[in-house]
């Protein structure tokens, strides 16, 4: 099977292939290769390890940050009111009738939890709006469809409290925070006013007493940075209503509980079984990695030199005693004939004369044939058959 890129024919292996690519493309490759791998990694190692719960600390009752809402929870559960960290969606929750629904600076909402706090108004249940609502339908399920209130990102300023309801019972002034006021309240109660306009609104009554929806338009009055401040801590703790009312924090609009995306999506039995395979396709590529292609040497074998090879054969031939030395030239002097019988163009069969004669015929040189045709065994003979060896071979179209 031709592997994907690689022309038909092309029979060049995996690293001849990588070496003919520039090198400065190389380099680019692996440096993004290496960038692929590191995020990758990252990322399926987040998507693995996780954390529980994983969502923004802002205005979350799970928030120990100044604008977390931690410190409000404790609060609420020294006064005897059972707190409930709810991770799932509100039209998911179980909203007990008679508890309070804290809903701080919302950001996803659906007609379902618009739904779902219509039925804990209509049990007796009470539900607090602070920051900027998340939809128009949710204000006119606590208000009425006629004239809710609507908001405004303007501040309200200095705030103070209007004596109309229980809600802000021995409560005088409210840090308003620097967004958030109303433009109209409707037939609403407004129990805190500021100076730039009205901070907060009441409506309905609830079976528990006081009213069952309040509207406030910034919850900085009850992060942990200013809960300490002016009569905040007061007006927190009557919005949860009566000692011993359940209170629920929606916290899956503030990320906990979400389900991630990619592996994080997966339970986490499969994601480390996912990470163990991984781990073990890594081990076996380690392992297989060095039967990929044949074992190369380090280096390139060379040729040896010539010069010394001729050097070392001119050394040995030089210790032979005569006679060894006619029987090792003999093959030499054998090819050197034939070869200049092919050049003065007679048959190998013909005698040294009918040869000779037909080389000078041939305009052979007459160091070629005198060497050739005698038969002599000396060191210098020896010399002067190679080279008429190397003439015969050049002329004739050979090469050695």
């Amino acid at each position: 099977m031709i592997p994907i890129g690689v022309a038909p024919g092309d029979e060049r292996t995996a690293p001849e292939r990588w070496q003919a690519i520039p090198r400065r493309w190389r380099a680019l490759l692996l440096v993004s290769g290496a960038i692929v791998a590191v995020d990758l990694g990252l990322s399926f190692v987040g998507g693995i390890v996780g954390s529980t719960p994983s969502g923004d600390g802002s205005s979350s009752s799970f928030g120990t940050s100044p604008a977390g809402v931690a410190a409000l929870t404790q609060l609420l559960a020294e006064h005897g009111h059972s707190i409930d960290r709810s991770i799932q969606p509100v039209s998911e929750t179980h909203l007990a009738p008679g508890s309070t629904l804290f809903l701080v600076d919302p950001s996803g909402w659906t007609d379902g939890d618009t739904s779902a706090v219509a039925l804990l108004i209509a049990g007796g249940g009470h539900a607090v709006l602070a920051g900027r609502p998340p939809s128009d339908a949710l204000l006119s399920v606590m208000f009425g469809s006629s004239r809710p209130p609507r908001w405004q990102s303007a501040s309200a300023g200095t705030t103070r409290a209007i004596p109309s309801t229980s809600v802000v019972a021995g409560v005088s002034r409210v840090t308003g925070g620097s967004v958030g006021s109303l433009v109209s309240t409707g037939s609403t109660k407004v129990i805190l006013a500021g100076t730039g306009g009205p901070f907060a609104v009441a409506g309905g009554d609830s079976s528990s007493g006081g009213p069952s929806s309040v509207f406030i338009a910034s919850s900085t009055f009850m992060t942990n940075a200013a809960l300490a401040e002016r009569d905040n801590a007061a007006f927190a703790i009557n919005l949860a209503g009566p000692a011993a009312q359940p209170v629920i924090f929606d916290e899956f609009d503030h990320g906990y509980g979400r389900t991630g995306t990619g592996l994080a999506g997966l339970p986490e039995w499969w994601r480390w079984g996912l990470a163990l395979g991984l781990a073990a396709v890594v081990m076996w590529i380690f392992s297989a990695a060095r039967r990929f292609g044949p074992v190369e040497r380090p280096t390139r074998q060379l040729i040896p030199p010539r010069v010394e090879y001729a050097n070392a054969m001119a050394t040995t031939l030089a210790a032979l005693p005569e006679d060894r030395l006619g029987q090792i030239i003999e093959p030499l002097r054998t090819e050197a004939r034939l070869l200049l019988c092919q050049r003065s163009g007679v048959w190998t069969t013909a005698d040294d004369a009918a040869v000779l004669a037909a080389a000078h015929a041939a305009l052979v040189p007459e160091f070629v044939t005198n060497t050739v045709l005698e038969n002599q065994a000396s060191t210098l003979d020896v010399i002067s058959l190679g080279r008429a060896l190397a003439w015969l071979e050049t002329h004739t179209g050979r090469r050695t």
